[in-house]
């Protein structure tokens, strides 16, 4: 048996740069995070927060460095992310059930034509009871709302068994009741063990909302507790002076 010392960190990243069009998105990151933290990414537009989210999604290559979940390659950890792009870019009119949509999560352990096992089905039942989509498990995916949306993912992700959840401004456009349900559900899932990684802009809601805070303009500014991370030094920092002096609270 190995000490607790000796576990991996469930997100190690060393020495990444990534790039579109040759010019550099991210430069140089290194960073470890552990399991059971909700993590706030923040950074001015254009900082890279969204690129971060693709790259360790695998769905960009990166030009150096390397990115190891739980100490395995991307290519091999793939089932254990979860990726929850920004909400304009899923179709919704897709037709899937909430209880379709959950069932997804299963497919790696199912493949496409396999039939589901009783723990499948339990699976997908105890990720609908999580998040509170059990009456809503029939409904089409077009016909919830914004916040009941980002849960039917998050219920997909579970169901999934993901220990990696990351998600790229997954607040944005929800009014307050769906932003307070969806901050209770990745709370759920930070104290389940889980890690999750959440893009946000509003600096205001970052305590609240998140244990740990990475800041980011193109290289890593801070990353630790959350006062600590967005320090008004480290703030200036990031976002230059003019915009953080006084009027970070506006939401872009």
């Amino acid at each position: 048996m190995s000490t607790p010392t000796d576990q991996e960190p469930m997100l190690r990243i060393e020495d990444l740069t990534v790039s579109y069009h040759r010019v550099p998105a991210i430069h140089h990151l290194s960073l470890t995070l552990d399991p059971g933290h909700c993590v706030g990414l923040f950074g001015p537009n254009g900082a890279g927060k969204s690129t971060l989210l693709k790259s360790i999604a695998g769905l960009l290559k990166p030009e150096t460095g390397r990115i190891l979940i739980e100490g395995i390659t991307l290519e091999k950890a793939a089932s254990l992310i979860a990726y929850l792009p920004q909400r304009e870019s899923v179709d919704w009119d897709f037709p899937v059930t909430v209880r379709g949509l959950v069932e997804m999560g299963r497919y790696h352990q199912v493949g496409l034509l396999g039939s589901f096992s009783p723990r499948d089905q339990s699976a997908v039942e105890e990720a609908l009871e999580l998040f509170n989509l059990t009456p809503l498990a029939r409904r089409q995916i077009k016909e919830l709302s914004g916040g009941q949306q980002q849960r039917a993912f998050l219920a997909r992700a579970w169901a999934q068994e993901a220990d990696l959840y990351l998600l790229d401004e997954p607040f944005g456009g929800l009014d307050r009741n769906s932003a307070t349900a969806l901050a209770s559900a990745l709370k759920t899932l930070k104290e389940r063990g889980k890690l999750l990684l959440v893009s946000h802009h509003s600096l205001a809601e970052a305590e609240p909302l998140f244990d740990t805070a990475i800041l980011l303009n193109g290289e890593l500014v801070a990353c630790g507790p959350t006062q600590e991370a967005l320090s008004p030094r480290n703030l200036e920092c990031a976002y230059g002076t003019a915009i953080y002096s006084g009027n970070h609270h506006h939401s872009s």
